[in-house]
């Protein structure tokens, strides 16, 4: 792609005009949503609030469960709020590959039980109800050069538009983007992207090793957008938490121990006992460093 078809096509991403709004009078507005990208794969998204549907599942006195849809700029985006009477901190939660939320659902309903609430994420793709395709870098990239929001992006403004929502709803209270493996990817964007997020947890998960430098213009700057391995860099100093077992089938413990090395010295590197995915070893120590004092 010449300069001039590059040029182009960031114009076009930038000065994206998206509709799927509605206020609560029902008319319709057009918001925009946007993003700017750097040379070094800095990338920042302008992602406006959307009215979100809620179904309540269950009400009880310790517990709140809440079907939720955000009426979002590229479709609908369902979740799974899970809330306890007076929340101390909240987790938007990516699941990994193939999990809907509704799997995630009934394991999460520890966290409310030690004052943490979840907003799990039904993420595009993973083959819940939210429309979408399984990770595939390869399309997102095509879609990137057209001008068009990669999927990669959409999810971690999908994320964006949950902490968002969160904050609206239980103001002051602490909101952390967290992710099992691929989710840990695109939680690693949001939080980069988001200074609202109160910190990042990243579980079974990696980077992709700065494989953007051995591109050309726009491949580069893309690879590097989504890569944890460049996002990290820009959480700090909110809290940067790692999770990872040694005997991780999935995903090596060594790559888990790389990111945390791109992540910095402040970061926390945590092994634990078990394989791939979520834990309740890593339930309990995360309930820990979140809660107050």
């Amino acid at each position: 792609m010449n300069s001039s078809s590059l040029l182009m096509a960031l114009i076009l991403a930038i000065s994206l005009l998206c509709a799927g709004c509605t206020d609560s009078g029902g008319e319709e507005r057009k918001p925009v949503a946007s993003w700017n990208l750097s040379p070094e794969g800095s990338i920042g998204f302008s992602v406006p609030m959307c009215v979100v549907d809620e179904q309540a599942l269950e009400d009880g006195r310790n517990l709140t469960k809440t079907d939720l849809t955000f009426k979002g700029f590229a479709g609908d985006v369902h979740a799974i709020l899970l809330s306890p009477e007076n929340p101390v901190a909240f987790l938007v939660w990516a699941p990994g590959a193939n999990n809907p939320a509704e799997g995630y659902a009934e394991y999460m309903n520890y966290y409310p039980q030690h004052g943490i609430g979840v907003l799990i994420m039904d993420v595009r793709g993973n083959g819940g109800t939210t429309p979408g395709y399984p990770m595939n870098i390869e399309k997102d990239a095509e879609l990137f050069v057209q001008g068009a929001w990669p999927q990669f992006y959409l999810i971690a403004a999908d994320m964006i538009a949950a902490r968002k929502y969160l904050e609206h709803t239980y103001p002051y209270i602490p909101v952390y983007a967290v992710g099992d493996s691929n989710g840990g990817r695109y939680a690693a964007l949001a939080a980069g992207i988001d200074p609202g997020f109160a910190g990042y947890i990243g579980i079974s998960t990696s980077g992709f090793h700065r494989i953007g430098e051995d591109y050309t213009s726009p491949i580069r700057e893309f690879l590097l957008s989504i890569d944890p391995d460049v996002q990290v860099g820009r959480i700090a100093p909110r809290p940067i938490i790692l999770f990872h077992a040694p005997d991780d089938p999935v995903i090596a413990f060594a790559e888990g121990e790389a990111l945390a090395t791109s992540a910095g010295k402040e970061a926390m590197f945590i092994p634990f006992n078990g394989t791939h995915g979520v834990n309740r070893e890593v339930d309990d120590r995360i309930i820990t460093l979140v809660s107050p004092p």
